[in-house]
């Protein structure tokens, strides 16, 4: 006999981001099928209920829980399982028994095998005999034998979709199921909504979460499932989706081909497909006009309204009576949380309040923008903005009071709220000047946070007039678009009119003016103290910002004499960015000072744009993390939101050897500018990721991160950005000890002898140069390098610049006085802290005592280097410390060599399909990961065997006591 199952209809989707995920369904698939193949074989099926107990899935709606189900039932077939699929429908939760049907009816073949009774039991209980209902006991009990007859001659798992909605009488048969389904018998795979009762109890079922996608896997889905989308159309799917899978599908799929292409205006809401709406929508409108009306109010006002005092003050308003008990129908459909001790409300998923707000007239929206304005719920700032929203007609009370409101919010480091308060404003402006005025302060404030495609809608309405519409249109031109001359053009005649015309009158603010107005009136009122300090601190910082950039970046000198000549009419904090970035070295000691002075006399209401000046000049000089977190302390949000303290932070966690932190920056950090379409910024972090692979010997990531630099460098010929590529490169290669290969890499970077002014960060690739001159026998040019750097005075830039300097010494220093030079370089104070440069001292000071024979003197040196590598995750520089080690009489074994920690089944798997001659495509196709988290477990492995590529792993494999794959045939 057979079980009769829809299975074969069942399409297995392709997942993304689900490595985790699939993982535990694998191995839970493959014990069940063990344990049943053994019981097949006479011995105990499988001990009482522990890891291969029932499982259940819990996620929110759309997440990919039915990807997920549909996988393990494709690795149950192939595993010899046979699955027996149940589903809970809305539409027949309260027809009784209508989940037992499904699975009486797949395993029907089996009912000859039962008693007489027990057909009859379960044909009465389905109505398909007349009688008296059965009791539950007595139904449970047949099905429970029919499960247990069923599967002893054909193993199988029962898939159990959206139990929230499963019948109560099947709910109680089912529980008796999982309870009583112990050493023999199918198991059941459950799958239900987060927030959702289900009637089954499943308290004794292993319990695995389903999360949203994180961002890259996001990312990868939408692009996998429609790719070709315009870009802000892109982000904005990314955005509202949150990680929900069902979203990124649906959301695309039901845009027009012009807003997918980015030619139409997407709709304020996001279309639901027929998936999303029947998950997200259709429980809000099952709710009363008096519950929608409330959570209409609580999804316009965010954050403000979690309160439910808040709520209950606003509702007030609404000259209608309101009863709070509407409420708790949507808190047992899943909608919203209500915790009645802390007195909240939060809605349980981001897509129920975009159906809310979806699902709601437009009427509805503005009377509880209304409501909430009135009650003045959050704030004067929030009021003016949503008594704005209320608005149906231009007022320019309304439009003034919210512009205010918009330069309390910048200063509070709300850029994008600002942005869109001053959106507002604009459209609420009865006059065509303050309307321009307003969205040209719009797209500054959207620049200032790279929200690029923010600025540039604002700006698409009219021609920039004012000094903000012009700096905002800067900004597009540095970060997204990565035209430095366009910036020149747009950018210098506002700064030389404005040094001529200071001769006049003092120069005008770049940042947004007091109240609204971008350029004030002149008036009989003397100007306050505050407001003359205000003008005098930010006077032309924000355009010089966006030059300085684009003539660092471009390695353009000319462009570096242009501003010098501004330099009298910009911010003390301007020009110390300014000393800092173009030529550290020659006034080293004055610049800090400087920069030590000035952070003490900070204000707490410093502008964004003298923070960011401040920030860029203390990662020039080394010094970012001794200021970091006083300015954290006083400046705040406006200093956390800065995204010249996201980058600095990345950098600086890299040069202190933070490596792990540096790469998970990067990768956040990119991600975040890509969806912002600030390209500037996007390379930057790409270059923080590329120094790290590089150091670490992982090249697959490294090439990744120079295919994204070189598009957006090369063609714009920002060479300074572009020599990250051969600085990483040679850096690379070093790791390999392929020294020809890294001094050609390093000399594109930086000619031999050769070190450029107005080029921040260029001495990164000195040790590289050094060490691949001296190594390939070109001392000459190692000693021209050396010589060059300390002309130019960098060890008065740093700590780690004497460092860099002394070690460099030392190994192009005659036997008399390296040692010396070693010792007095690796001991300056703080020297330690720069993990990757002291390390290198350590390793080639170990190399040149081991040359002489000085293994006792030797030895801990290269044993520090190699421990500094491997908790850099730098492998291939740990094998070069230990293969010393091992040259001074140190046994160390393969398997010690760089070990970081013990191999997982999962890595030792991969590395033996590795080791086997297959890519990490064909290792992802055979394992159903992909290629990425192939490569992933590989750089794990590496450091844990002491190699550093493919070809060494059999021998790695095998020294380490692990079994030796046999090579795949070609």
């Amino acid at each position: 006999m057979s079980i009769r199952s829809a299975q074969d209809t069942v399409e297995t989707p392709v997942l993304v981001g689900r490595d985790a995920e699939i993982r535990r369904l694998e191995q839970w698939v493959d014990r069940l099928a063990a344990g049943d193949r053994a019981g097949a074989a006479g011995d105990p099926p499988r001990g009482p209920l522990g890891e291969d107990a029932h499982l259940l899935m819990v996620g929110d709606p759309g997440v990919g829980k039915s990807a997920l189900a549909a996988h393990a039932a494709g690795r149950a077939r192939a595993a010899g399982l046979t699955v027996v699929r149940l589903v809970g429908l809305r539409s027949e939760c309260d027809l009784a028994f209508s989940v037992l049907h499904q699975l009486v009816d797949q395993l029907a073949g089996h009912l000859e095998r039962l008693s007489p009774h027990q057909v009859e039991v379960l044909e009465r209980a389905l109505t398909r005999r007349h009688g008296e209902r059965p009791d539950r006991l007595s139904v449970s009990d047949a099905v429970l034998d029919l499960m247990r007859r069923a599967a002893r001659e054909r193993p199988f798992v029962v898939l159990a979709e959206d139990i929230h909605w499963v019948d109560v009488p099947s709910a109680e048969v089912l529980t008796f199921l999982l309870r009583r389904l112990g050493d023999v018998g199918p198991r059941f795979l459950l799958a239900a909504r987060t927030g959702r009762t289900s009637p089954i109890d499943t308290r004794d079922a292993l319990r695995m979460n389903v999360p949203a996608l994180e961002s890259g896997a996001a990312r990868a889905l939408l692009d996998l499932r429609h790719p070709g989308l315009h870009e802000q159309v892109r982000r904005r799917v990314l955005t509202e989706a949150r990680g929900n899978a069902l979203a990124l599908v649906e959301f695309p799929a039901h845009l027009t081909a012009g807003q997918r292409e980015g030619s139409q205006e997407l709709p304020v809401c996001l279309p639901f497909g027929p998936g999303l709406d029947d998950a997200f929508a259709e429980p809000v409108r099952q709710l009363d006009a008096a519950a929608r009306t409330a959570l209409l109010t609580v999804a316009l006002a965010g954050e403000d309204v979690r309160d439910l005092a808040c709520l209950r003050v606003a509702m007030a308003g609404a000259g209608e009576p309101w009863e709070e008990e509407c409420l708790t129908r949507a808190a047992d459909s899943g909608l919203i949380d209500l915790d009645p001790l802390a007195d909240r409300l939060t809605f349980r998923h981001p897509l129920f309040r975009a159906a809310v707000l979806s699902t709601s007239p437009r009427g509805w929206h503005r009377a509880a923008h209304a409501r909430l304005g009135v009650a003045e719920v959050g704030g004067p700032d929030r009021r003016a903005w949503h008594l704005a929203q209320a608005a149906d007609h231009p007022d320019e009370s309304l439009a003034g009071g919210l512009a205010a409101a918009a330069q309390r919010m910048l200063a509070r480091g709300e850029g994008a709220q600002a942005a869109a308060a001053l959106w507002r404003a604009a459209e609420l402006s009865g006059e065509e000047a303050a309307r321009a005025r307003r969205l040209e302060g719009s797209a500054l404030a959207a620049g200032r946070v790279r929200l690029m495609d923010t600025t540039q809608r604002a700006l698409d309405r009219g021609v920039p007039s004012t000094p903000e519409g012009r700096t905002a249109a800067g900004y597009v031109m540095v970060h997204r678009d990565g035209d430095a001359d366009g910036a020149f053009r747009a950018l210098a005649p506002l700064l030389s009119d404005r040094v001529r015309a200071s001769s006049v009158h003092e120069a005008m603010p770049s940042r947004l003016a007091s109240g609204d107005a971008a350029v004030p009136e002149p008036t009989s009122r003397e100007q306050s103290p505050r407001e003359q300090s205000q003008q005098e601190r930010t006077p032309l910082d924000e355009p010089f910002y966006l030059l300085l950039d684009a003539a660092a970046w471009t390695d353009r000198p000319a462009l570096w004499a242009r501003l010098h000549g501004w330099l009298g009419h910009v911010s003390p904090a301007a020009r110390i960015c300014f000393d800092a970035m173009n030529n550290p070295a020659a006034a080293t000691r004055d610049v800090r000072l400087a920069l030590d002075r000035h952070s003490a006399s900070l204000r707490p209401d410093a502008p964004a744009p003298e923070i960011e000046g401040l920030v860029r000049a203390s990662v020039a000089l080394d010094c970012f993390s001794g200021h970091d977190g006083a300015w954290r302390t006083m400046l705040g949000a406006p200093f956390e939101n800065s995204p010249a303290v996201l980058l600095a932070r990345c950098y600086d966690a890299y040069q202190r050897g933070d490596w792990q932190s540096a790469w998970t920056s990067s990768q956040s950090g990119r991600l975040r500018a890509e969806e912002r379409l600030d390209f500037h910024n996007a390379a930057l972090f790409d270059c923080v990721a590329a120094l790290v692979a590089a150091g670490r010997g992982d090249e697959e990531a490294m090439a990744r991160s120079h295919d994204r630099i070189r598009a957006f460098a090369a063609p714009r010929q920002i060479d300074l950005l572009a020599s990250a590529v051969p600085e990483t490169l040679a850096r690379a290669a070093a790791g390999r000890g392929d020294f020809d290969e890294a001094y050609i890499q390093a000399v594109a970077c930086t000619a031999p002898g050769r070190l450029p002014l107005a080029a921040p960060y260029a001495q990164r690739a000195f040790l590289d140069l050094v060490e691949a001159a001296v190594r390939t026998g070109r001392t000459r040019e190692a000693r021209l390098h050396l010589e060059a750097g300390q002309a130019a005075g960098i060890d008065g830039i740093s700590v780690r610049h004497r460092l860099l300097l002394g070690i460099c010494s030392a190994l192009l220093a005659d036997d008399a006085s390296a040692d010396l030079l070693y010792r007095e370089a690796l001991g300056l104070p703080g020297a330690a802290q720069w993990a990757w440069e002291h390390a290198r001292g350590q390793l080639w000071y170990g190399e040149w005592l081991r040359r002489r024979r000085a293994n006792t003197a030797a030895r801990p040196h290269l044993t520090a280097a190699a421990a500094a590598y491997d908790r850099l995750g730098a492998a291939r520089w740990a094998g070069r410390a230990r293969e010393e080690l091992r040259l001074t009489g140190v046994a160390v074994s393969a398997a010690e060599r760089g070990r970081t920690g013990a191999i997982t089944p999962q890595e030792l798997r991969i590395a033996e399909l590795a080791a086997g001659g297959l890519s990490n495509k064909e290792i992802a196709r055979r394992l159903n990961i992909s290629s990425h988290t192939a490569a992933a477990h590989l750089y794990r492995v590496f450091p844990k065997l002491g190699v550093t590529s493919r070809a060494a792993l059999r021998d790695a494999l095998r020294d380490a006591g692990y079994a030796v794959p046999v090579p795949q045939a070609p």
